[in-house]
């Protein structure tokens, strides 16, 4: 019987670290995203002050953007990048309140 139980619970730690695993990215993998997205933003002068942070692939911007149109690009060119799993788009547009 004990010997059961240790091989659930070894069975069930395998499981759970290989699981961790698969969800995090490694911190150079979500600096080299930030750096990727920068890099793509700077291409755009109304785009280059946007701040880009990147957790375990997921990208949020954020900051403050002209127009709509802005808003829409910057999302876009952040999806672009090799590795993103997800944007969050925070960015508004300058003098128009946030509706939230």
């Amino acid at each position: 019987m004990k010997l059961i139980l240790l091989a659930l619970l070894l069975l069930a730690g395998t499981l759970a670290a290989g699981s961790a695993a698969v969800q995090a990215q490694p911190a150079s993998t979500d600096e080299a995203i930030t750096s990727q997205v920068y890099a793509a933003l700077s291409k755009d002068p109304a785009l280059r002050h946007i701040t880009v942070h990147t957790q375990n692939g997921v990208v949020s911007l954020g900051g403050l953007v002209r127009t709509l149109e802005d808003i829409a690009k910057a999302g876009a060119l952040a999806r672009g990048v090799s590795g993103v799993a997800a944007v969050r788009n925070g960015l508004q547009v300058a003098n128009q309140p946030s509706r939230a």
